[in-house]
């Protein structure tokens, strides 16, 4: 059995058990595509989706790490509900950020934001040099990867309301959430700013409204957000690289997309 050196020294008959915690967990493709990649890359390892009311959501966290899990991942509503339970935060992230994936190591629990590294990561990739970030809301997504944005020194900005004028092809708009965790609007709203952007960020499946897209424009989708966001996790989590070819496959079988 191959073993990760991040997480904590289990019994080599133990089998890891990775998990997603949720509320409803329902609807979330991580467990579906990690079990793919473990399968992939020859880990027996487990992983479970435990649906949890919020009422019950520190117990159940202190009863998996006390169940020695080798990696938690996290799902609405929780991903901003971390704080008491982590002990260290991983350098990248600043103070009481979005947190979504907790991981074991050398007995310590460490917390990370994989949403807002996958953002980054892609718009980065996209725009090697954004000069402007724009995040479309105020929701805790938005604030999650607003606080990512500014570990690595680039300026954002987010905004509840258009339209969005003067984007050069250097800038970044990314479509989160509002107040209420439900995605940012875009009905009845002037968008046209964005066809100037040099990438749109989305990050909800839901196919109606989008961001509209320039000739130039690079498009990011949930989809890629997703795989990104799996990908990077399960590496932290196993220590081993997954495809992102595989884990897009389940992703949009899943979905049926």
């Amino acid at each position: 059995m191959q073993e990760s050196n991040n997480f904590m020294a289990v019994h080599p008959a133990i089998q890891p058990t990775l998990c997603v915690i949720g509320f409803p967990v329902a609807g979330n493709a991580m467990q579906f595509a990690t079990e793919r990649a473990l399968t992939e890359a020859g880990l027996d390892w487990k992983f479970v989706s435990f649906n949890v009311s919020p009422d019950d959501f520190d117990e159940a966290v202190r009863g998996a790490k006390a169940l020695g899990l080798a990696g938690l991942a996290f799902a609405a509503p929780f991903e901003t509900q971390l704080a008491n339970h982590v002990d260290r935060i991983d350098p990248d992230q600043p103070p009481n950020p979005w947190i979504d994936f907790l991981q074991p190591n050398q007995g310590r629990w460490v917390g990370s934001n994989q949403l807002g590294r996958a953002v980054v990561e892609l718009v980065c990739q996209a725009v090697p040099e954004p000069t402007e970030v724009v995040i479309l809301g105020d929701g805790p997504q938005a604030r999650g990867i607003a606080s990512h944005f500014a570990t690595k020194s680039l300026a954002c900005q987010m905004v509840d309301h258009l339209p969005l004028e003067h984007l050069d092809s250097g800038a970044a708009v990314i479509h989160a959430d509002a107040s209420d965790g439900a995605p940012f609007p875009l009905n009845g709203l002037e968008t046209a700013g964005c066809q100037s952007a040099g990438c749109c960020v989305e990050l909800s499946l839901d196919t109606a409204p989008q961001l509209p897209l320039g000739p130039q424009s690079i498009a990011i989708s949930a989809v890629d957000v997703l795989v990104r966001r799996f990908a990077n996790g399960f590496c932290d989590w196993t220590g081993l690289p997954a495809q992102p070819s595989t884990l897009r496959e389940a992703i949009e079988e899943y979905f049926e997309l």
